[in-house]
């Protein structure tokens, strides 16, 4: 497997699951406090107000965990790079 084809998957596959966890908690959290995230915001009794401050709220916290999701998956392959352990994983991997 290629580098960057590693990388690719690596960096994506952390990317959707801290986005998936950032909704997810943000759900959790939403139903705790004040504010109930709609269920389906083309429904009647779902207010404007309410669907459009859902949208930004899980909107920014899914674009902040891709990122910090890709960092974090970039810090760990540069520190597997460098470690003897990881360069035998990553070669036999890259073969």
């Amino acid at each position: 497997m290629k580098p960057e084809t590693l990388w690719t998957l690596v960096g994506t596959g952390t990317a959707v699951l801290t986005g998936v966890l950032a909704r997810q908690s943000l759900k959790q959290g939403a139903r705790r406090g004040a504010l109930e995230p709609p269920v389906n915001p083309d429904r009647d009794d779902v207010q404007w107000r309410q669907a459009l401050l859902w949208g930004a709220a899980s909107g920014m916290a899914v674009g902040v965990a891709r990122v910090v999701g890709w960092k974090v998956a970039s810090a760990g392959m540069r520190r597997t790079r460098r470690s003897r352990r990881g360069q035998r994983i990553l070669s036999r991997l890259e073969d």
